[in-house]
């Protein structure tokens, strides 16, 4: 029993790595977890297929880190808005998570028509927010892969 679970897990360590380097794994979850929290529902698994067959990076590991960010995605969508909101210096709108949620469940496209000034202060809110992080928590990681890497 034990040798099938370590079989197991060394097929599924296989898979996850690839043949990639610490670096290019550590890209690999950076890059899937900024672009999993872009606040337009319904983009990311297309952007994460395009810049991983782009940079050659982890594809199962960011689609997978993806679908476990959705509901982050859900949940930041009204903080970018804001900021966005904040950013531009236009009026709030009302528009609550569960509008939000109807309208890309009606029609994507029609969603995207009602929604696009909101949806581009999303934009900018995330572009001020997230991506700073996301070069941040790079910087950091390759800290920690060099130090690894050293002892």
């Amino acid at each position: 029993m034990r040798a099938k679970l370590n079989t197991v897990k060394d097929k599924t360590t296989a898979l996850l790595k690839q043949g990639l380097t610490p670096k290019e794994l550590s890209q690999s979850i950076i890059v899937s977890g900024l672009i999993s929290t872009i606040p337009i529902l319904g983009v990311s698994t297309f952007m994460i297929t395009t810049v991983s067959l782009k940079r050659k990076l982890n594809l199962p590991v960011m689609i997978a880190l993806s679908y476990l960010m959705w509901p982050l995605q859900i949940l930041l969508i009204i903080p970018f808005i804001r900021i966005g909101e904040f950013i531009f210096s236009v009026p709030r709108n009302h528009h609550t998570v569960d509008e939000i949620i109807i309208f890309f469940q009606n029609s994507f496209f029609q969603a995207l028509s009602h929604l696009s000034f909101e949806l581009l202060c999303g934009l900018g809110g995330w572009l001020l927010t997230a991506v700073p992080v996301a070069v941040m928590a790079y910087w950091v990681s390759l800290l920690f892969l060099k130090e690894k890497i050293i002892s």
